[in-house]
């Protein structure tokens, strides 16, 4: 199994900085089926029918159809995804070592077909956010949405 920093979930957040963690099974974990599954190669230009508000597909039958029609490709799902707030000076090791005792947790619910509800220590949300704060969170959000950080276990 292993823990990855998904970066579509770090972001700023009550001064602190959000971290997003997407956890994922190996082949040889308890429940890898259910995650490692096939999924429709959508080609970039879309669906060809018609299409109403939104883009939706008029003709559902029809979209169905072509959906099916398309090629699949495998994809591995996170069985688990997890948000954390650090400080804006956490290190990558001090958020990949929270990832990975999370993973842990989360893994042992999962293999027992428990509900998966874990629980964060209580953030201490600063009171006032100061610019420059919020300089130091921008300048690490953007460090965590531009290293690949993951760990495998």
């Amino acid at each position: 199994m292993h823990v990855k920093v998904e970066p579509s979930g770090c972001c700023e957040r009550k001064g602190l900085v959000q971290v997003r963690f997407c956890m994922y099974l190996d082949p040889e974990d308890y429940g890898y089926a259910s995650h490692h599954i096939q999924m429709p190669v959508i080609p970039a230009e879309g669906y060809p029918g018609k299409v109403g508000t939104f883009g939706i597909p008029i003709d559902r039958d029809d979209y169905r159809k072509w959906i099916e029609s398309l090629p699949k490709a495998w994809q591995n799902n996170p069985f688990h995804n997890h948000l954390i707030y650090v400080e804006p000076d956490a290190t990558d090791k001090e958020i990949m070592n929270i990832g990975e005792a999370f993973l842990h947790e989360a893994y042992i619910k999962w293999a027992c077909e428990q509900k998966l509800d874990l629980m964060n220590q209580p953030s201490e949300f600063p009171a006032t956010i100061t610019s420059a704060r919020l300089s130091a969170i921008h300048t690490r959000v953007q460090s965590l949405k531009s290293t690949a950080l993951e760990r495998k276990i």
